[in-house]
């Protein structure tokens, strides 16, 4: 089951988008009906900043990452990866899956510095720290999403790897 949700998920990158919203919005929810919980409510605005500009910050540090995963994917030349990348399902899959990640970076940085433009108050009535909140959310996900994509594309490239030594040993090789 839970593996069947996970192959959903990864094969729909805007389900993301689903997920932000229903733990920003649930957790919005439950600030306002108990009067607390608000974690980045709490603080004074200096350190509502460094919040933002360190996950806006992370981010940038993230899409590096899979700037670097797409250059693995790129470079994998074994069958395994070949098949992906040509399978009529699959290979548009991983595609969408990448511009996700690089977008999504995008969107988690610019939503945290849109925040500190717009959190000039010691308070914050304004709600911007709740863009700082989406943006960390959508990032845990998107994160997630590049985890999955490395694994995959080193485990094919290892497969790929190994298939390639047995050959070698095989007589007459």
């Amino acid at each position: 089951m839970i593996d069947r949700l996970w192959r959903h998920w990864v094969a729909r990158p805007g389900v993301d988008w689903l997920i932000t919203a229903l733990v920003v919005g649930g957790h919005l929810a439950a600030v306002r009906i108990t009067g607390g919980g608000d974690l980045l409510g709490w603080p004074g605005r200096e350190q509502r900043i460094v919040v933002y500009t360190t996950t806006a910050t992370v981010a940038a540090i993230i899409g590096s990452f899979s700037t670097a995963a797409v250059t693995l994917y790129a470079a994998a030349t074994g069958p395994r990866m070949r098949a992906l990348r040509t399978d009529p399902v699959q290979g548009p899959q991983f595609r969408r899956n990448w511009t996700s990640i690089l977008s999504g970076t995008l969107v988690v940085s610019g939503l945290c510095l849109l925040a500190v433009v717009l959190d000039v108050t010691k308070q914050d009535p304004g709600g911007a720290h709740w863009l700082a909140e989406a943006a960390a959310v959508l990032g845990v996900a998107r994160a997630m999403r590049l985890v999955w994509l490395f694994e995959k594309i080193i485990a094919g490239g290892d497969i790929d790897l190994a298939d390639g030594r047995e050959e070698a040993r095989r007589p007459g090789a």
